[in-house]
């Protein structure tokens, strides 16, 4: 299975919370699932743009890839445990993290809302 990003900028449009937590975001973020790279970019808080693999050497703040199988069990509805949290995926070696994690803290409530936000309504 692959992450639903086609879909992100319009579920992520008019969201509150992303709206509150990342009112000053500015970031270029590659999003990994095995198969595809997919590179969304943030400004000021809002999903700009969202880019379709294959890249040629993207500029990224932030990187984050897991199989798509973890992503499969991360988007279900009530994920199960070890599953159900970005946190959760690299405490157990299912997601790697890398890039500027300064930047990744600062902005935690606001990526966590960001994949929540690509589970299933």
């Amino acid at each position: 299975m692959t992450l639903p990003l086609e879909t992100l900028q319009a579920r992520a449009k008019g969201d509150a919370l992303l709206a509150r937590f990342g009112l000053d975001l500015e970031c270029a973020l590659l999003i990994g699932d095995g198969e595809t790279d997919w590179l969304v970019r943030v400004e000021r808080g809002v999903v700009a743009r969202v880019q379709k693999g294959p890249l040629v050497m993207p500029k990224t703040d932030l990187r984050l890839r897991a199989a798509s199988d973890s992503w499969a069990r991360f988007l279900e509805r009530v994920p199960p445990p070890g599953y159900h949290d970005l946190f959760a995926l690299r405490r157990y070696q299912r997601l790697q993290i890398e890039g500027d994690i300064r930047l990744f803290s600062a902005y935690l409530f606001y990526f966590k809302r960001l994949f929540e936000l690509l589970r299933a309504p």
